[in-house]
């Protein structure tokens, strides 16, 4: 996998197109340049599979060093809102807390970032980030990370 990612040469051409799984659709970037061409994604599957394998041998031989690039990926987990089956509940004071307190808290004892993204997480007309991902085109959800599962778990089970 590691010698994949340093020649270059990280997509099987010879695959026959009508073979090939369907391309997503294009994404761009500020330039305009492309962003999730095959090879980027082929590049990112390599690299997935490498920090997979390094995770692997960091939790089978502790005394392991990992390689210099190596970077430990955040665990995720999506909680979804049910704000269709539950239209007058006010998720967000639930979640939040007076002055943020409750997330705080939440975000204190259990070691991880606990965000709300999806659709209505960000009031409409407020200023937003360009370089930050609000997801909104999914939909409303608690979006957890941390370094290790169970924290993440443990977050999730609050």
């Amino acid at each position: 996998v590691n010698q994949k990612l340093l020649s270059g040469n990280v997509y099987d051409f010879s695959i026959p197109e009508w073979e090939r799984s369907p391309s997503p659709e294009p994404k761009y970037d500020r330039m305009g340049n492309r962003t999730n061409t095959r090879e980027v994604r082929a590049r990112e599957k390599l690299t997935g599979q490498r920090n997979d394998l390094i995770e692997e041998l960091i939790k089978k031989c502790p005394t392991y060093r990992p390689p210099a690039d190596y970077r430990a990926r955040k665990k995720s987990k999506k909680l979804f809102i049910p704000v269709k089956d539950y239209p007058g509940y006010n998720f967000f004071g639930l979640i939040i807390g007076p002055r943020g307190n409750t997330q705080k808290r939440m975000q204190k004892e259990t070691n991880t970032k606990i965000s709300i993204r999806g659709k209505g997480s960000v009031k409409e007309g407020s200023a937003r980030d360009p370089g930050r991902d609000y997801g909104e085109e999914d939909e409303l959800h608690v979006l957890i990370e941390g370094d290790n599962m169970d924290d993440v778990n443990a977050a999730a089970e609050m």
